[in-house]
């Protein structure tokens, strides 16, 4: 490969961590035997086999979409580039690979047989759009496909996706507690064992609280001294109800367990008897007290203490990040459970539109690329699957999106990924858009020149810090 020093773009510090190839990917791929085994992340959008044609040739076996030899000329050119792919990553190393549905079987199949049907993370399918089109004469297409594989799943990780507002809008502090915001949680644990089942007494009415046919979470020792925190002394009680020892206020009366009561469908055994006990009467007052004017213990009782056992989840000790929910759709899918599939709708992802308009910001109008993927949708690619400090390839890299999400990444998270871009433009037309679009795309987004209204290159938007070596492969 060959240097093109008037394409660089950077300190000879920056050049040295990216990198940009024109020419043929599974030549460029051979010739990156450094970087075998190395690789990270490869999130790529190949031609989709539509018959159209933009700058770059997707037609395949001449356009013709009714052609019986269309499918597998297709697969004739992937098959080679998806084992080349497979050998550059890393044993934990993911391939993200964009797609629309009508390769989306085929490039399934040629997946599980390239990296093994064991080895697929997800298939995601996000919203490219959110109007349907009138000129449909079925179904209008609103929705895209990412097949995401790991060369070893076991070695593989997923990242967190960043927390937004409306997550930590459920943190609230109405006890002034001086840890932070917190939201109330389930004190209980869903695989029961006897030790842990048992009653609790409520200050505030001396109510037996149990954890049904569930178990409580934490040991006794610590329930005890949660309680305790209350300003009460809490002791151990058998109370013949056929559960271990309760923990109940010190010399307090409890109500009577009623005969044949079923505690795993009763959660509550209260009486009025010992609700109006002068003990109870005047452990209720105190902790009332401590209730309206103090910061309230980790183990507290809902409903200003009438309700039942409840503990805090402070905001502190919450994983910074979101986990990606096996399903994504809309607001009101939020945590539906489909094994295997992923829907990322519009406002998650962004949308086709939403890619074009970035490029025509950065670029003006009259580039001729039509398939330009979201950024954020790339972005999310990369939190998602590729490390702080890890490399990202792009064999397919059109407009340079991959590089923009990485580059913004880094500003955004302060991680240091580096990525190496792959485009041969469209030789077939003479477009050799690997300089005129990929290059100057990623250049502009590094210096901040945008279009004036005048038509001249001016800094008018941030920089971002990056730079990369542009090179061409020799023949």
């Amino acid at each position: 490969m060959r240097i093109i020093r008037e394409l660089c773009v950077g300190s000879k510090v920056e050049q040295a961590k990216n990198m940009m190839i024109e020419g043929d990917n599974i030549k460029a791929m051979r010739e990156l035997h450094q970087h075998f085994g190395q690789i990270d992340l490869i999130v790529t959008d190949p031609p989709y086999n539509t018959g159209q044609s933009f700058r770059y040739n997707d037609k395949w076996d001449g356009g013709d979409t009714q052609s019986s030899s269309r499918h597998p000329n297709w697969l004739d050119m992937m098959r080679p580039r998806l084992q080349m792919m497979h050998e550059m990553l890393k044993p934990g190393g993911i391939l993200a690979i964009c797609i629309d549905d009508k390769e989306l079987f085929q490039l399934g199949l040629m997946m599980n047989n390239v990296f093994g049907e064991r080895n697929r993370i997800a298939i995601i399918n996000w919203q490219k759009s959110y109007a349907p089109k009138n000129d449909s004469r079925h179904v209008s297409s609103a929705t895209e496909y990412i097949l995401v594989y790991a060369r070893e799943k076991e070695k593989a990780k997923t990242g967190l996706l960043s927390r937004d507002e409306e997550m930590n809008s459920k943190y609230k502090n109405p006890d002034h507690d001086s840890v932070g915001d917190w939201r109330s949680s389930d004190p209980t644990a869903s695989t029961p064992a006897k030790k842990d089942r048992y009653a609790i007494q409520s200050p505030f009415t001396g109510a037996l609280h149990y954890p049904g046919c569930r178990a409580w979470s934490h040991p006794k020792s610590k329930m005890k001294e949660w309680l305790e925190a209350w300003g009460c002394r809490y002791e151990e009680r058998y109370l013949q109800d056929g559960r271990a020892k309760a923990l109940v206020l010190h010399k307090a009366p409890t109500p009577n367990i009623p005969t044949r009561q079923n505690l795993d469908n009763n959660f509550v055994v209260e009486s009025d008897e010992v609700f109006h006990d002068p003990r109870i009467v005047a452990t209720r007052q105190r902790v009332e007290k401590l209730r309206d004017h103090h910061a309230w213990p980790v183990l507290y009782f809902a409903s200003k203490g009438k309700g039942r056992p409840a503990m805090k989840c402070y905001l502190k000790d919450v994983r910074q990040g979101k986990v990606p929910f096996t399903y994504w759709a809309d607001e009101e899918y939020e945590e539906s459970e489909r094994i295997g599939v992923q829907s990322w709708g519009y406002k998650e992802s962004g949308h086709s539109q939403t890619g074009i308009n970035e490029i025509n910001a950065i670029m003006g109008k009259g580039h001729q690329f039509q398939t330009v993927k979201p950024l954020k949708l790339i972005k999310k690619i990369i939190q998602l699957w590729c490390p702080p400090k890890g490399i990202v390839l792009d064999p397919f890299a059109g407009s340079g999106t991959t590089a923009h999400a990485v580059m913004e990444l880094n500003r955004e998270t302060g991680a240091d990924r580096r990525f190496i871009l792959i485009e041969q433009g469209n030789p077939e037309t003479g477009d050799q858009y690997a300089r005129s679009l990929t290059q100057e795309r990623v250049r502009r987004i590094i210096t901040g020149e945008r279009l004036s209204l005048q038509g001249q290159l001016v800094p008018s938007a941030e920089p971002l810090k990056g730079g990369f070596v542009f090179k061409v492969l020799q023949d």
